[in-house]
């Protein structure tokens, strides 16, 4: 294998790579003592920003950066990741500070995750001028005098668009250190803030923003969705903003041009037809936008006025389809006995009349279930009906997280459990053969899974004290567990105290937590409790510094994931997990060394069988 080039001994020409001058700045980026904040430093290790993760505290940035050695400093930048979302809100400046933030955006290009771009306005040749910048995932290009080991994908290239030459570079330092998370070296000199936010880019997609289900669990800082996907097929081909005015919209009556829509959903926003059917009337705007918690009408129902004897042909047949998959067999990955197959066949579908983010959610859990079992070609189909679907629960889902209530909190608390069973079952398009990729994967789906806690905890209340109450009692489920599996917990936890006493900085009591939660939920288990609700419940219970470990590297939490895929497999019947329990086991015991391998073989031989150990040799 050839060694990863550094940015100094790159041909200038090769992969658009220029050569550095005298004038490029490294930067280092350390852990504190407990893996969770950053101190970046300079060339000669004095300390420039002390880098604050609040990722899983509500109504705070994700990271923020201060002045100075520590978090006592001026704010000089923030980034929130946009939960349910691979993207991130930049911010150069401090948001306390009323108007004193320049406000930029990461934007995820790609499904894969390995391109992100930005903007800045940057000094060009003819004065200030926007230039457009992209991270790459890279295995070939370092940091100069360092090399970009293939076992981490935390290592990125940015590239400046408009000239395709590499401007910068974070290499991670994966396994070779424990204290420092990497380094970045910066080509073009284009001043502190372009250097600042470089830096704010760089750290947050190698602390793990920009995910598919963000960083943290705090919640999105954006605008509410008031776009439409209802147009005209000939606005969406032109990319204009369709009015919607039917049988012909404005714009196709300007051009007199064939106005053809596709087929009309049979579930449509209440508030907004009765809006536009003031505006068609009065001749002006309507007064207020729809809201997303409006009844849903259905336009072929009993009371409506049909334009011809044909009226069934506006009955959307698709969603017909994905609600008699819910009632039929979805529901079941989410109920655990006959008392809440009740609340989970019948019950949510009708919240979800009330709460269109609720319906979009289930229609999008049923089309995934459907799409596994059709050709490719129907399968395409079921799946693009998902994202649609999902797209638009989340989008209403997002805007009422700071608003959960008595009256929406049964309809927040039904979405937040589809939300994590769809991450679980959505079929990943991945190179699987990457174990980091597979491992990331999973990392996401554990953000997505601590960042709904905050909704649980704020719509518990209301769901103890209502009719769904029997879906929080999990104590009749709690067993003994046989001896095997407590003989290999209780190594688990020994092995924790073992490397406490190694290491000072060792996180001990995060461990522990995730140990204990592990040894309920399989105990759980072994009482009966046989539905995703034990993978899902594991994940919401970690502290948050777990996923970070993990993230990180960490082979302990490495280990401990690997007895979770244990978990997994006594699950191994629901449909959602099964893309996991073979794949991350595998991908684990393949990054870790022959010093760590001992203590996954439990979990090997509960997922694989004692022939594992002797196809892939016993350490």
């Amino acid at each position: 294998m050839e060694p990863s080039k550094s940015m100094r001994d790159s041909d200038p020409f090769e992969d658009g790579l220029s050569t550095v001058n005298d004038g490029s700045r490294l930067y280092h980026v350390y852990h504190t003592m407990w893996h969770y904040d950053y101190t970046v430093t300079a060339a000669d290790k004095r300390p420039l920003y002390y880098v604050d993760n609040s990722s899983f505290t509500p109504k705070k940035p994700d990271l923020t950066f201060h002045a100075g050695p520590d978090k006592i400093g001026p704010v000089v930048g923030v980034c929130k990741f946009l939960h349910f979302s691979r993207h991130v809100k930049l911010g150069l400046g401090d948001p306390q500070i009323v108007n004193s933030v320049e406000w930029e955006d990461l934007i995820c290009q790609s499904y894969m995750q390995n391109k992100y771009r930005w903007q800045m306005t940057v000094p060009g040749i003819n004065g200030m001028e926007r230039r457009s910048f992209i991270w790459k995932r890279t295995h070939s290009v370092a940091v100069e005098g360092s090399s970009a080991t293939m076992f981490s994908s935390r290592n990125f290239k940015l590239v400046d668009e408009q000239t395709g030459q590499i401007v910068a570079v974070f290499t991670s330092n994966a396994f070779k250190s424990m204290k420092k998370s990497g380094k970045l070296q910066i080509t073009p000199n284009y001043g502190q803030q372009f250097d600042l936010m470089v830096l704010l880019t760089g750290l947050s997609l190698s602390s793990g923003g920009g995910g598919g289900g963000g960083g943290g669990a705090s919640m999105a800082l954006r605008k509410p969705h008031r776009k439409s996907r209802h147009g005209c097929l000939e606005c969406k081909r032109r990319r204009v903003k369709c009015d919607e005015s039917r049988p012909v919209c404005s714009n196709c009556a300007k051009r007199l041009s064939e106005c053809e829509y596709e087929s009309s959903s049979s579930l449509l926003w209440a508030n907004e037809e009765l809006n536009r059917a003031k505006s068609a009337r009065s001749g002006s705007e309507a007064s207020q936008p729809p809201d997303v918690t409006c009844e849903m009408t259905d336009t072929s129902g009993p009371f409506s006025q049909p334009d011809s004897v044909s009226s069934h042909s506006t009955l959307n047949l698709s969603d017909l389809e994905l609600m008699m998959q819910w009632c039929n067999s979805t529901y079941q990955v989410l109920t655990r006995n006959d008392k809440t197959d009740v609340i989970w066949r019948f019950r949510v579908p009708e919240e979800a009349l009330s709460y269109p983010c609720l319906m979009h959610g289930i229609l999008a859990l049923s089309a995934i279930q459907i799409a596994r079992t059709r050709d490719d070609h129907q399968r395409s189909s079921y799946l693009n009906a998902a994202v649609t679907h999902q797209s638009q629960a989340l989008a209403s889902f997002r805007e009422k997280l700071n608003d959960i209530n008595d009256a929406n909190a049964k309809a927040m608390f039904a979405l937040s459990s589809v939300v994590v069973v769809y991450a679980f079952g959505y079929p990943r398009a991945l190179n699987w053969d990457d174990p980091w990729m597979c491992i990331d994967e999973l990392v996401q789906i554990l953000v997505l899974s601590r960042g709904v806690q905050q909704v649980l905890n704020q719509a518990t209340p209301a769901i103890r004290d209502s009719d769904w109450c029997i879906l929080l009692r999990l104590d009749e489920y709690f067993a003994s567990l046989p001896r095997d599996d407590l003989s290999a917990l209780e190594r688990l936890r020994e092995l924790n105290t073992y490397c406490s006493t190694r290491n000072s900085t060792h996180d001990t009591d995060t461990y522990s937590i995730a140990i204990d939660y592990l040894m309920d939920m399989t105990a759980a288990g072994y009482g009966g409790l046989s539905s995703i609700t034990v993978a899902a419940r594991w994940a919401i219970k970690l502290k948050p510094p777990f996923v970070v470990h993990v993230r990180e590297r960490d082979p302990l939490a490495l280990v401990i994931l690997a007895h979770f895929c244990a978990l997994l497999h006594r699950l191994r019947y629901d449909w959602c997990v099964d893309q996991w329990i073979f794949r991350l086991p595998k991908a684990i015991w393949q990054v870790l060394d022959e010093y760590w391998r001992p203590y996954v073989q439990w979990a090997m031989i509960e997922v694989f069988g004692e022939d594992f150990l002797v196809e892939n040799g016993r350490d």
